[in-house]
């Protein structure tokens, strides 16, 4: 019985148009954005001008000063330059050391100078935490970061360069994908080949899947590490629970046409250095990395395309994995590896061994280029 299990970062979905860090940083912080009563933020209308309205400007602006606070930071550490996903982290344990949710005396200056340097953007406006207008503004300041990585990836609908995806669920006996990808583009790859698969979620009712942690029934199973542009927590009769939605969240309804009662406008996917592991073990994420560890310790091959080796949290889970069995690997799909990933801090000070030792295989294409010939040498028995 052929066993296969695939990694996927955000790389492999780069030829369907879906935008990269890059792109994203600049559509949060350079784009036009409007606010709405519902708490969303929207790209601004082309007729609205090209600058960002309301709370929309406000947030935008504070964005830009916590990145000009922790850009020289960043280009004496990593020799980069803030991202989206640095400004959310750093906005979001502003809200969390306000708020006392996680005190954290080490930012406190950084904090403060922030706060001072953007009075102008929250003294004397409306709030919504605690009475505190900063807190208020850093916490819309996340949202909108989330926004814009939502409508940015949601433009990407039609799968390119993933058909080997679907020809390996064909070919294998079983697969799992252990993906950090928010957009939909595996699941339509792995539906436009006629593929079953479980994710998670129940049968449909209505416009909604619920999830009921349903990992059975099905030879291929994909797992959404970091959650997705269409999971949103609703509140049941019962209970509140994440459903799947195929339709508008807001209009949303059950199987006798009710309309379901939304508890957050924004989906539920994962943004932030340093912050993301906060979720790792609790609520539906907590669930999906329990299954995630499960899976992925019944495998001894670990097919890796499209993932920057950045994320501490998911390293240390695969580092651990491959030091909890002499034959476990990972087979990068990846043009130049030799190029890039040896300068990854994930791997600089196990390149050559586990390269020595067989656990780093190298495959010198991308995921486009092969096909399931190329992957079916690395199938598990």
């Amino acid at each position: 019985m052929s066993r296969a299990a695939f990694f996927f970062g955000s790389g492999i979905s780069r030829a369907s148009g879906a935008p990269m860090v890059a792109d994203l940083t600049t559509s949060l912080l350079d784009g036009a954005w409007t606010p709405h009563t519902d708490g969303t933020f929207y790209p601004s209308p082309p007729d609205d001008g090209v600058k960002s309205i309301g709370v929309a400007l406000r947030a935008q602006e504070f964005l830009r000063l916590i990145k000009t606070e922790i850009d020289p930071h960043l280009l004496a550490s990593d020799d980069r330059s803030a991202n989206y996903e640095d400004v959310y982290a750093a906005a979001l344990q502003i809200v969390q050391d306000e708020t006392r949710e996680i005190p954290n005396p080490l930012i406190r200056r950084t904090v403060l100078a922030i706060k001072q340097a953007s009075r102008h953007l929250h003294v004397g406006q409306e709030c919504h935490i605690d009475e505190n207008p900063f807190a208020s503004l850093a916490d819309r300041a996340c949202d909108l970061v989330q926004w814009a990585v939502f409508f940015g990836l949601v433009r990407a609908k039609t799968p390119v360069g993933m058909d080997a995806i679907s020809d390996v669920a064909r070919k294998a006996d079983t697969m799992d994908v252990f993906t950090l990808n928010h957009e939909r583009l595996i699941e339509r790859q792995l539906m436009g080949g006629g593929i079953s698969f479980v994710d998670g979620f129940g049968d449909r009712k209505g416009d909604v899947r619920i999830f009921d942690n349903r990992w059975s029934g099905e030879r291929v199973r994909v797992l959404k590490l970091h959650g997705s542009t269409h999971w949103y927590l609703f509140r049941f009769n019962e209970w509140d629970q994440f459903a799947a939605v195929e339709a508008n969240q807001g209009y949303a309804k059950d199987e006798h046409g009710r309309l379901l009662d939304s508890l957050d406008p924004k989906p539920l996917f994962l943004t932030g250095t340093t912050v993301k592991e906060q979720s790792y073990g609790v609520s539906l994420i907590g669930e999906i990395f329990s299954k995630f560890r499960e899976l992925l310790s019944t495998h001894r091959t670990l097919i890796c395309s499209g993932y920057g080796f950045t994320d501490k949290g998911i390293n240390i889970r695969l580092n651990q994995w491959l030091r909890d069995a002499e034959g476990n690997r990972i087979v990068v799909l990846h043009q130049d590896p030799e190029e890039e990933l040896p300068h990854k801090r994930f791997w600089f000070w196990r390149w050559s061994d586990y390269l020595r030792k067989g656990k780093v295989i190298l495959v010198h294409k991308w995921l486009a280029d092969c096909t399931a010939a190329d992957l079916e040498p690395y199938f598990d028995p």
